[in-house]
């Protein structure tokens, strides 16, 4: 980038911060495909017009994009059709944001409704389970949860959350579930990724994952304060099992697991239902205590059975378990 490049028409820009010379807003390309809701990745020094995207550095194709939407109208060929079409996709998308709006304030007003209604305590939840939780096999072997979800041919990767991206040292994270289960209980884990993986990958990143059967709900707490005390902690997890039940029979997600992650959270597994389904539950998931960036991220690690968990020392189990793939 140079100073001499044309600057970018500010109005056009969504979410605008400045610090001194520095404006950050949502980047347009991102913006084009619905993504940077939170106004992050486009930046531009008004001293000298510099531009760029924080998710896209040195792509110049991508920064070509961000000029042709909202590039200085006087520096760039007109458009008439182009700009039309810029202005109705920022209207869709002002509407879109109305309606996650809505949403939020909706799930966040019913929230205590559903809670009561759903109620889905613990011993209920264990005589519920396909699988009985009464023995180590089911509550505690990484094995056999790993068996229960996944095809034995399929890869899969457990380990460290650090333990991805080098030849040699990481590659031995990724099995099949058959393999997995001819090695010791205590070599497996501490976290699995709710995806299955190419042969031969090492690096545990997005564009790796070769399918996500799964979604996997974090239940971290309500309204941005986390469960401290053991009763907080024995309430938040009452509730979040209550709101599992809901999205099992009210929105007729099919339930694969729950898991006690040993601390103060649960972690639900669904089967994958759609990119439509996820989205609706993302846009509410703030204001029904799930961690709205993991949902639809496949490749991020969540807590398997039979992990002691650092901070805590409490021990995670499975709380229910649907019944083995056939």
């Amino acid at each position: 980038m140079t100073a001499t490049e044309p600057s970018i028409d500010i109005a056009r820009l969504e979410k605008v911060r400045r610090t001194g010379t520095k404006l950050t807003a949502r980047c347009p390309a991102c913006a084009a495909s619905g993504g940077d809701r939170r106004g992050e990745h486009f930046f531009l020094n008004t001293a000298d017009g510099k531009f760029g995207c924080g998710a896209y550095p040195g792509d110049a194709e991508h920064r070509r994009e961000i000029f042709a939407l909202v590039g200085i109208i006087g520096e760039r060929r007109p458009d008439p059709e182009r700009d039309r079409r810029w202005k109705m996709d920022r209207d869709d998308e002002r509407r879109r944001e109305s309606a996650r709006t809505t949403l939020i304030e909706t799930a966040k007003a019913t929230r205590a409704h559903i809670i009561a209604r759903h109620r889905w305590v613990p011993c209920d939840v264990w005589e519920n389970s396909p699988q009985r939780i009464d023995g180590p096999l089911v509550e505690f072997d990484p094995r056999h949860f790993i068996a229960t979800l996944f095809p034995q041919d399929a890869t899969v990767w457990t380990g460290d959350e650090r333990q991805s991206g080098q030849h040699g040292k990481h590659a031995a994270r990724w099995q099949t579930v058959a393999a997995w289960q001819e090695l010791p209980a205590e070599t497996v884990g501490p976290m699995i990724s709710p995806a299955t993986w190419p042969t031969g990958t090492i690096s545990r990143a997005a564009e790796n994952v070769a399918s996500s059967p799964f979604v996997v709900l974090d239940f971290d707490g309500f309204d941005g304060l986390k469960p401290q005390t053991p009763q907080e902690i024995n309430r938040h997890v009452r509730d979040a099992i209550a709101l599992v039940r809901w999205i099992r029979e009210g929105l007729q997600w099919q339930l694969a697991a729950i898991i006690w992650t040993g601390s103060k959270s649960i972690h639900a597994w669904f089967h994958n239902p759609g990119n439509a389904a996820l989205q609706s539950l993302r846009d509410a998931a703030s204001a029904l205590g799930i961690d709205a960036g993991l949902i639809g991220r496949p490749e991020h690690p969540c807590r398997l059975p039979g992990q002691r968990h650092a901070k805590t020392g409490g021990m995670s189990r499975v709380l229910w378990l649907q019944t083995p793939i056939p």
